[in-house]
């Protein structure tokens, strides 16, 4: 009995630019998102800067999305990333959970 691989097709040469682009955005965006997040969160920015945390994040998730189509990934590949996504939003907010919950036992 014989296995049939499913064959992905091949990435375009025209497309290897684009995807350097938007796995780089990729970096710098997330970059932003988190870095907004955690200025906004020790107070060295105000909290209406928040929303543009949010807005690098989706900017994140858009450009990984590009990424992923541009390089024709499977159905599994392409679930991991949005999970890595999610992820990628919820880590700030349980890391500073976690440090809100340190100092309340620690201060009291």
């Amino acid at each position: 009995m014989v296995e049939v691989l499913a064959v992905q097709p091949e990435i375009a040469l025209n497309d290897f630019l684009p995807i350097f682009v938007s796995s780089a955005l990729v970096i710098v965006f997330g970059g932003f998102y988190v870095g907004i997040y955690t200025a906004v969160k020790v107070g060295m920015l105000k909290r209406w800067a928040m929303p543009l945390a949010y807005l690098f994040w989706l900017l994140t998730a858009y450009c990984l999305y590009v990424m992923g189509s541009l390089m024709h990934v499977g159905d599994t590949t392409a679930k991991a990333l949005v999970v890595a996504m999610i992820g990628y939003l919820l880590l700030p907010h349980a890391v500073y959970y976690m440090q809100h919950q340190v100092h309340e036992q620690n201060e009291h």
